[in-house]
């Protein structure tokens, strides 16, 4: 059989086979989420409240101001924690040692909330719960752009795209500064 004959038909054998066309479309697929499939997966195994010792002792930032002056000056990134800033002057703290955490201060450097991460790699589940232990909203990570976030009713609060946080009628309602 000619080579080139031979090519063509190996071609087409793969181009059409089913099979190759399942192989494909499972090693280049990717998991997408709208406001209801995010709500379902978040939801699954709650947990409403947490013990509180878990941050007991992260009840205050004791580097508020070195991290407020970071904050300002753009140094998100720093050798122990990466920092976030919001535009109602909260942010927040990721400790290198604590990936699963993450400490939300309000401009005095006192705890409002605190995440609890499912994993480190995207998506993921995400926890918000204030210092009683009681939950205040759960989301999906979805990537490093985008997150979902309900109430404990289960209700959307912010569907976040890059810097901007939008409701469900796609009003920008918060905006933020980070780096990761």
């Amino acid at each position: 059989m000619n080579v080139r004959l031979f090519g063509v038909i190996l071609f087409f054998v793969i181009l059409f086979n089913p099979i190759f066309a399942l192989a494909d479309t499972m090693l280049f697929g990717s998991a997408e989420y709208n406001v209801n499939s995010a709500r379902e997966q978040v939801t699954d195994g709650i947990a409403y409240k947490i013990n509180k010792n878990v941050f007991q002792s992260k009840l205050y930032d004791y580097d508020n101001k070195s991290n407020l002056q970071n904050i300002v000056k753009g140094n998100l990134e720093l050798k122990d924690r990466t920092l976030a800033f919001f535009s109602d002057s909260t942010y927040g703290i990721l400790y290198k040692n604590e990936p699963y955490s993450v400490y939300y201060y309000d401009a005095d450097g006192f705890l409002i909330y605190v995440d609890q991460k499912s994993s480190l790699n995207y998506p993921y589940n995400f926890y918000k719960y204030d210092t009683t232990g009681n939950i205040v909203n759960m989301g999906v990570r979805v990537s490093k752009e985008e997150t979902y976030i309900y109430s404990p009713d289960e209700k959307l609060i912010a569907h976040w795209v890059g810097n901007n946080a939008y409701d469900e009628k796609n009003n920008v309602i918060m905006k933020r500064r980070y780096q990761e």
